[in-house]
């Protein structure tokens, strides 16, 4: 079975060793320091503890993780961190940024290592598959910046399929990506359009 420590999946994680003992230790998981073991059987009891702690609100607490590491990153603010595609895929920090939209600013970060391993493998794999098909779309004047954590609402409002309204809320019309109803402009202008036309009705 694997192990790892850990100060090792601290890392991983993006939290301090201390947080993720005290974790371990709220889930019934004893460990005496950083170096520590920690088997897949904990990291499987440390998960199922954190579900029952949150519950549906899992995905917003790792929201607001991702978004305390990124404003971190950016050094305060609204500025965003961030790094040349092409860096990102050969896992270097970006020595300069090209010019960008972003007024706010920009700082460069590895966001390589500010995201999670399991994130961060499948956008390489996706971003080289891109570049295959689509040349340049992963060089070095492309640009990554993070995160964007509010595109879709991890939660979903409920509504009734006919009417689209909600099942208990008399004249609530849940929609957009805020309910959980869509995934980008473009649908949240659709479901928008559905929405009010089942108002008018």
């Amino acid at each position: 079975m694997a192990t790892t420590t850990i100060k090792e999946l601290a890392q991983e994680l993006k939290r301090t060793s201390a947080d993720l003992l005290d974790q371990l230790k709220a889930a019934g998981i004893n460990k005496d320091s950083e170096d520590a073991k920690i088997t897949e059987k904990d990291k499987t009891a440390l998960l199922e503890h954190l579900q029952k702690e949150h519950g549906i609100l899992a995905g917003i607490v790792f929201q607001k993780q991702l978004e305390q590491t990124a404003k971190q990153a950016g050094g305060g603010g609204q500025v965003a961190p961030a790094q040349r595609v092409a860096d990102y895929v050969s896992e270097k920090i970006s020595a300069d940024l090209p010019e960008t939209s972003y007024f706010p600013g920009l700082n460069s970060a590895p966001l390589h290592e500010l995201l999670p391993s399991w994130i961060t493998s499948r956008m390489r794999e996706g971003l080289r598959l891109f570049d295959r098909q689509i040349r340049g779309y992963a060089s070095k004047e492309a640009l990554l910046l993070g995160f964007e954590t509010r595109t879709s609402s991890p939660l979903r409002i409920p509504r009734r399929d006919d009417t689209l309204e909600h099942p208990q809320i008399a004249g609530l019309f849940p929609c957009g990506e805020g309910a959980g109803y869509a995934g980008g402009i473009v649908s949240a202008a659709m479901d928008g359009m559905r929405s009010a036309e089942a108002v008018c009705r």
